[in-house]
């Protein structure tokens, strides 16, 4: 009696079967995975560009001074201009010089919402001209609503500056409201 060993028809559609469907949950979980994986970078990446933009903010502020300025007509114009929250223009300081490198000069900083962008613009000399126009920059996409505050000297909380000439800045808030993440509010003590 001659016995033939294999597999039936049966047995090899009912392997091909099952090997079908693991492969396709296989296939079904590294999508998955894959997919996770895009939205974890994306996620790290709006994430830095968060961080990225409030660093930004804090080295301008952190470098605040208070020298005035004078605008295109000549009229002497606050060190400080906080506008109704949504603006804060000032002068900094710590830019080293190109031509004395132990010395620091001047920017004119604003930084204001913009068709739903963080701008940040800076001005080539302190002192405006008629028709200058500043160098803007976007910082930060998707930003639906921008709040700044200053606290002054006697802890009370403002969003239009300056109240008055002897009156100093302690810190300046910022909250930011970004789509899909909701509201980021941070505070920058100013030194000293």
């Amino acid at each position: 009696m001659n016995r033939q060993s294999g597999f039936t028809l049966l047995e090899l559609l009912v392997v091909i079967a099952v090997f079908s469907i693991m492969s396709a949950a296989a296939y079904s979980s590294l999508q998955s995975s894959l997919k996770a994986e895009e939205n974890f970078d994306a996620s790290m990446e709006e994430l830095e560009a968060v961080q990225m933009s409030l660093a930004i903010f804090q080295r301008d502020v952190m470098q605040l001074s208070q020298r005035a300025v004078r605008d295109a007509y000549g009229d002497n114009q606050a060190s400080v201009l906080l506008l109704d929250g949504q603006e804060l223009l000032f002068t900094r300081g710590g830019n080293f010089s190109s031509l004395k490198l132990d010395q620091t000069e001047l920017t004119r900083v604003a930084w204001s919402l913009q068709d739903e962008q963080l701008v940040r613009s800076t001005w080539r000399s302190l002192d405006s001209t008629q028709g200058e126009q500043p160098l803007s920059a976007p910082i930060l996409n998707q930003v639906t609503r921008l709040q700044i505050r200053v606290l002054d000297q006697e802890n009370l909380w403002h969003r239009d500056w300056p109240l008055a000439a002897n009156n100093r800045i302690r810190a300046v808030e910022i909250m930011l409201e970004l789509s899909g993440w909701g509201e980021i509010r941070r505070l920058f003590p100013l030194p000293g």
